[in-house]
């Protein structure tokens, strides 16, 4: 089988390699298409946190099963399936209490594990999720995302009372905003690039802001009838724009932290005990993988306006050089293997 494998800081070559078995447990995948998100673009610069090489990448990515080892009951040879990336150790306090989804010890598919970017790929059977076959794949590959996007509504308790902010328009942005409005909340997005605002819009946010050409703050309050906004979402990463979300905040808020970043940022004390506010970190998912593949199984048109650019499996090196040089004009750059590469038999969503 062909794979793609990172050796060092942008660089990527292909390598062939038998095709992996399933030992008692896992499944082994035949790719059919990959994303990739940030993270992928940190790790394949290298200056990823848990950047090491060598590493096949690739976590967000949907296939079809081609083997399961024993004691898989929960999906068969033939069946499209979706990639949940976490492999939680299930011992350590975190995952003892119900929130694996911060284990201490998390191993993660295509970042601390090889991971998607091959032909086929071998993992436990708890991070295979099945799909109904009538959800192409390429729309499948944002089942990672858009869990990411309800989790982070689900941390900020959002409901249809809220009226949210958003900062930030990316990838992950987009499908917290998705998530919001499925809550039936009200939801304003901020960024600044246009191109971005424009996919949010066809998304059906309820207000898009340029804060590089409007006032933020300004627009948030006369949005809010001075009060401010009831959740902030701060999904950039950026110490000042954490900041921002706690200014701009309603009395009795929450700030939902999305965002990753190293930076240390500050607030003023006063800010909360006065506002008696939550600040809420989002990390990963927990649980939300059902919500969101029922959520593209039913709004495939506005999920693929997320997909800006798809490329061919051999052209793998191309992807992430655009998807990293060209941050003005792609949102989610997808990888697909073609047809080719499967056996006759399998049942292929166009």
């Amino acid at each position: 089988m062909q794979l793609v494998r990172a050796l060092a800081p942008g660089k990527l070559v292909f390598e062939t390699a038998n095709k992996p078995h399933p030992d008692s447990g896992e499944v082994v995948v035949r790719t059919a298409a990959v994303g990739i998100c940030g993270s992928d673009i940190h790790l394949f610069r290298g200056d990823h946190p848990y950047t090491q090489y060598p590493m096949i990448l690739g976590h967000e990515a949907v296939g079809v099963v081609s083997e399961i080892g024993a004691s898989v009951t929960h999906v068969k040879p033939g069946d499209h399936v979706v990639l949940e990336p976490l492999i939680p150790c299930g011992t350590c306090y975190p995952c003892l209490v119900g929130r694996k989804n911060c284990c201490s010890n998390m191993k993660t598919v295509g970042v601390t594990v090889n991971g998607a970017l091959s032909e086929f790929f071998k993992v436990p059977s708890t991070c295979i999720h099945p799909i109904n076959d009538s959800i192409p794949f390429k729309i499948a590959v944002l089942s990672e995302p858009f869990s990411i996007g309800f989790h982070a509504v689900n941390r900020g308790m959002i409901t249809t009372a809220d009226q949210v902010l958003i900062i930030g328009a990316g990838p992950i942005g987009l499908t917290i905003l998705a998530a919001a409005k499925e809550k039936g909340a009200l939801v304003m997005i901020s960024d600044l690039l246009d191109f971005r605002l424009d996919l949010a819009r066809k998304m059906g946010a309820d207000r898009i802001v340029n804060s590089k050409e409007q006032n933020l703050l300004e627009t948030v309050l006369d949005w809010t009838n001075g009060y401010g906004p009831s959740v902030v979402v701060e999904a950039v990463g950026l110490p000042s724009l954490v900041e921002q979300a706690v200014d701009l905040v309603a009395d009795s808020g929450r700030v939902v932290v999305v965002g990753v970043t190293k930076e240390k940022f500050s607030i003023h004390g006063v800010d909360v005990t006065k506002k008696e506010l939550s600040i809420i970190g989002s990390r990963n998912n927990l649980g939300t993988f059902p919500d969101a593949i029922a959520y593209l199984s039913k709004s495939i048109d506005g999920a693929k306006q997320l997909i800006t650019q798809t490329f061919p499996f051999e052209k793998t090196l191309q992807a992430f050089e655009m998807a990293d040089r060209l941050p003005d004009s792609t949102c989610k750059v997808v990888i697909t293997l073609s047809e080719k590469y499967f056996s006759h038999g399998y049942r292929i969503a166009k």
